[in-house]
């Protein structure tokens, strides 16, 4: 089995609009909003335009963290 990591230089736990997180898991907002459907209910509704840091840490945990791949 292989395994290739690519990871982003650098990630600050803040809080993040949609666009912006789109921009960091490199994919338009429409395939972000749809990765995000199943875990609604963990994430949350926003307030305001942006995801608050707790709701980003689900993110990561649910989606895994921007710019990472691994290959199984």
């Amino acid at each position: 089995m292989k395994i290739n990591i690519v990871s982003t230089s650098s990630f600050s736990l803040k809080p993040y609009t949609p666009l912006q997180l789109c921009v960091m898991y490199q994919v338009s907002k429409k395939t972000f909003m749809k990765w995000l459907v199943p875990f609604g209910l963990d994430i949350g509704e926003r307030t305001g335009h942006f995801y608050s840091i707790k709701q980003v840490q689900v993110i990561i945990d649910k989606i895994g963290f921007p710019g990472t791949l691994i290959a199984e």
